[in-house]
C-alpha cells in the first residue's frame, strides 16, 4: 500500500508546486502520469489540472455529423481501456476528456459491459452517461462455440433471434458481393463456413441477419485476417486452404497447444500426397459429430478423406484463433500419425505406422 500512496503524495506535491511556478511543465507531467495511470483522476486536484489542460473537450463531439454504431464493452474492461478504444475508434476526440467526466461523476466502476449504440456526434459526457446505463435488458447475447459448423450457428441464431430462421441465416452467410481480402478469389455463392469467428457477441434484439453475418465476418478479419493473409503469401497457398486446414485442426485439437503440431501432421501428409484420413471430414459429410462406424468410412463423398486426397472441398467448421494460427504456421516435425489419449485429452504422435499402431494399443484405441 505504501507504493501507491507515495506516488499520489508526489503527484500532489507537484500540484502544489504548480501553483507557484512551472505550471505548464508540471501540467504536462501530470497529464503524462494520468495517461499511464488513470486512477489518479480520483484525486480532485489532479482532475483540476487535467481539466484545465483539455479545456472544453468534455463537451465537444468528435464529429457532429457522425453516424451511430455499435460499441461493445467487454466484461472486466477498465475505464482506461474503454477510453483508449473510444479515442482509437473516433468516438471521442480525447480519451482524457472521457476519463475526466467518468471520474468526476464517480462512475468509473459503473460502465456496463455489453453492446451500446454510440455516435461520434455525442460528447464525452453523453457517452459516459450512455455507458453507465444498464444494457442487459435490451441486448441479446450470442455465444458461438469453437468448432461449430454453419448449420449449428444458424440453429443458435434462430434460438436467440426468433425472427431469423436457420434457412435465412444460411442463405445470408455467403460471400456475395463482399470485398474482404480474406475472401478474395471465392465464388459469390461460396458459404462463409470457416469465416464466422466463434466468440461471445452482444446484439440488439432486433438485429438483422445481415448485421449478424457482417459482425461475425468482421471479427474474423480483425482477429485472424492479418495472420492468414501473411501466411498464405509466405507459403504460396490461399487463405481458403488455410481455413480448411484450421477447421480440421479445430475438430481434432482438444488441447489448444497441440494445434500447430496437428496442423504439421496434416501438412506432412499433404506434402507427400498421403490421404488425410481425418474423421471430422466424414462427420461433416454425414451431418453429425459422432463416433464413426466402419460403414461410415466407406461413404461416397468428396469429404471422405480416407478415399479422396487433399483437403476437403470446404472448411468443415468455424475454427477458433488457436487452430487458425496453428494452420497458418504448422509445426515442423516428422510426425505423420496421431491418436487421442482419452485419459489425458491429448494426442500421442508417431512418425511411422508401426509406432502409431503401438500408440493405439497403449491408449486403448483399437
Amino acid at each position: 500500500m505504501a507504493g501507491p500512496l507515495v506516488f499520489v503524495l508526489i503527484v500532489l506535491t507537484l500540484v502544489v508546486v504548480a501553483v507557484g511556478q512551472g505550471q505548464a511543465i508540471v501540467g504536462d507531467a501530470v497529464v503524462g502520469m494520468v495517461r499511464d495511470r488513470d486512477t489518479l483522476l480520483r484525486q480532485s486536484p489532479i482532475r483540476a489540472i487535467v481539466s484545465q489542460r483539455i479545456g472544453a473537450a468534455t463537451d465537444l463531439a468528435a464529429d457532429a455529423t457522425g453516424a451511430s454504431r455499435d460499441f461493445v464493452v467487454e466484461d472486466g474492461e477498465t475505464a482506461g481501456g474503454i477510453a483508449r478504444r473510444l479515442e482509437d475508434e473516433g468516438l471521442v476526440r480525447s480519451a482524457l476528456a472521457f476519463l475526466v467526466v467518468v471520474y468526476d461523476e464517480g462512475i468509473e466502476s459503473d460502465l456496463h459491459s455489453g453492446e451500446h449504440r454510440l455516435s461520434p456526434a455525442m460528447t464525452p459526457r453523453e457517452i459516459a452517461e450512455a455507458l453507465s446505463q444498464e444494457v442487459q435488458e435490451r441486448q441479446t447475447t450470442l455465444r458461438l462455440i469453437e468448432g461449430w459448423r454453419l448449420t449449428e450457428i444458424a440453429a443458435e441464431i434462430e434460438k436467440q433471434f426468433p425472427h431469423i430462421t436457420k434457412d435465412a441465416f444460411v442463405q445470408a452467410a455467403v460471400v456475395g458481393t463482399r470485398t474482404s481480402p480474406v475472401l478474395a478469389g471465392l465464388d459469390p455463392a461460396t458459404p462463409l463456413e470457416g469465416f464466422l469467428f466463434p466468440d461471445t457477441y452482444f446484439f440488439l434484439p432486433e438485429a438483422t441477419v445481415e448485421q449478424i453475418v457482417e459482425r461475425l465476418l468482421i471479427t474474423f478479419e480483425e482477429r485472424a485476417g492479418e495472420v492468414l493473409l501473411a501466411a498464405a503469401d509466405a507459403r504460396k497457398t490461399t487463405v481458403y486452404d488455410l481455413v480448411k486446414l484450421a477447421s480440421l485442426v479445430e475438430r481434432e485439437a482438444r488441447a489448444r497447444d497441440e494445434s500447430a503440431t496437428i496442423a504439421g501432421v496434416y501438412a506432412n501428409r499433404i506434402a507427400i500426397e498421403m490421404k488425410l484420413d481425418a474423421d471430422p471430414t466424414i462427420q461433416y459429410a454425414i451431418g453429425e459429430w459422432r463416433p464413426l462406424t466402419l460403414a461410415d468410412l466407406e461413404i461416397d463423398s468428396p469429404y471422405n478423406t480416407y478415399k479422396v486426397g487433399g483437403l476437403p472441398p470446404t472448411p468443415i467448421c468455424n475454427a477458433g484463433l488457436a487452430a487458425l494460427e496453428g494452420a497458418a504456421e504448422p509445426e515442423e516435425h516428422e510426425f505423420f500419425f496421431f491418436v487421442a489419449d482419452e485419459s489425458t485429452g491429448r494426442h500421442v504422435f508417431a512418425k511411422t505406422l508401426e509406432e502409431h499402431e503401438a500408440n493405439r494399443v497403449k491408449v486403448g484405441n483399437r
